[in-house]
């Protein structure tokens, strides 16, 4: 439902959406929502000042069999508001489900009074506990000491606290020089950069990370290098097979590699180790080949399984009254990405074959619908690329440059690098030239 809201920055009123139920499995959406902090969040659409809405709010998870509402008690409702909000919600999500799911616990909704408390439960049920919350909570304000601290205070936590130093809080650490580069604030970028190289040193957590940080960098220069090849994954975890975590690292950078192929050449060292009799070999290699198998297998289905959603997502915009909504709904959701774009690529590609021209005109619709979509959520500067690389010729791309002359930056110059950087890993040459070229003459109007 929506609701008005004045401003208390501005004085500017506008409404906002606001959802009062959140169902785990008819609208997952709104509980990633919830989970990231950007559920009922009010903007100011003059100002952009705003925060989070105090609302009741009820949670439903039939798997788990959760009911419960959150009554904030700022919303200062008497005893029969209060009542009456459960039984009206209640009766919604009751009757909203198949008589076979109305079961007892729906009538005894749990009554929450403390947002903590509620997400602490629906964190629960993705098998996050308390414990784990208050540790991470703890391995946060420990990182952010670290960032601060001088040699002897840095040197005392990291001995008094070393087991709270694991994978997590390097992943939290390496947030935290994402976050820093991307704002070029360089004392935080160097602090925190020179406390992971610390890190790495001084815990075994940190020797494993680095072990697997430099198994995949070798890699991957090699995979830029030659191409990604089974050959080249075999070569990589051959080397490192006595590590499980590198090897997990390796097959999961290099999985579109891990093909027949890989496993023939793993299964011909096998025979060797047998014609070799080298008993202990053989043993070794053929739990890594089983283990290998059992994660192709896994990655096969979770691809089959994305791939069966991306035709569910398309099969339901097609047959939507009104596409555009649906296309929107879908996009809000977080459905429509690589897969999707790689099913709806592949039934375009079908109806033109079987000349079946409705499907095709809806499907292109579609199509290009979320061009203009895209273009619109586009950065200028990205836009003003784009255009760039779809002129038809040298002499209209010049055109172009001449008379924009407010993107001759060296910002611009910068982006164009790093578009260059992520074209030439991607193996997109003939693209990461023609960007070269933009750049050469961005660089010369400079």
């Amino acid at each position: 439902m929506y609701t008005q809201i004045t401003c208390p920055n501005c004085g500017t009123p506008y409404t906002a959406e606001i959802h009062q139920i959140i169902d785990a499995q008819r609208t997952p959406h709104l509980k990633q929502q919830l989970l990231q902090g950007q559920l009922n969040v009010a903007v100011c659409p003059q100002c952009g000042a705003g925060g989070q809405m105090t609302s009741l709010l009820a949670y439903h998870d039939l798997e788990h069999e959760l009911f419960m509402i959150y009554l904030p008690q700022e919303l200062n409702i008497d005893e029969a508001q209060r009542e009456e909000a459960i039984g009206k919600i209640t009766r919604e999500i009751t009757e909203s489900l198949p008589q076979e799911d109305r079961k007892y616990y729906l009538f005894q909704p749990q009554i929450i009074l403390s947002m903590k408390t509620f997400m602490e439960k629906v964190l629960a049920t993705e098998g996050i506990t308390p414990e784990m919350i208050a540790r991470q909570g703890g391995q946060m304000e420990l990182l952010q000491t670290l960032a601060g601290a001088d040699k002897d205070v840095r040197d005392h936590l990291i001995e008094e606290r070393i087991d709270e130093i694991d994978e997590t809080f390097f992943a939290m650490l390496q947030s935290f020089i994402d976050a820093a580069a991307q704002m070029q604030d360089t004392d935080q970028l160097i602090k925190l950069t020179n406390l992971r190289a610390k890190l790495m040193v001084d815990t075994a957590v940190g020797r494993e990370v680095e072990k697997r940080q430099i198994a995949l960098h070798k890699f991957s220069q090699e995979a830029k290098e030659q191409g990604l090849s089974p050959q080249l994954l075999f070569q990589h975890v051959m080397a490192n097979r006595e590590d499980d975590g590198v090897v997990e690292a390796l097959v999961t950078a290099g999985a579109s590699a891990l093909q027949y192929e890989f496993f023939n050449l793993l299964s011909l060292e096998i025979e060797k180790a047998e014609l070799a009799g080298n008993t202990a070999e053989v043993e070794a290699l053929t739990a890594l080949r089983e283990k290998l198998l059992a994660y192709y297998e896994q990655m096969q289905n979770a691809q089959q399984q994305v791939m069966v959603e991306a035709m569910a997502t398309l099969d339901a915009i097609l047959a939507a009254q009104n596409r555009d909504q649906a296309l929107m709904e879908q996009l809000q959701q977080g459905h429509i990405d690589e897969a999707f774009m790689a099913v709806l690529m592949a039934r375009m590609s079908e109806a033109e074959q079987k000349e079946d021209a409705a499907e095709a005109e809806a499907l292109m619709e579609i199509y290009t619908r979320l061009q203009a979509m895209s273009e619109q959520q586009m950065p200028p500067e990205v836009q003003f690329i784009n255009d760039l690389l779809q002129t038809e010729s040298a002499e209209a791309q010049t055109q172009m440059l001449d008379d924009n002359e407010a993107f001759m930056t060296a910002e611009m110059v910068e982006l164009l690098d790093r578009l260059m950087g992520q074209m030439g890993e991607a193996g997109q040459e003939e693209l990461s030239n023609s960007i070269q070229s933009i750049k050469t003459q961005i660089e010369a109007r400079l």
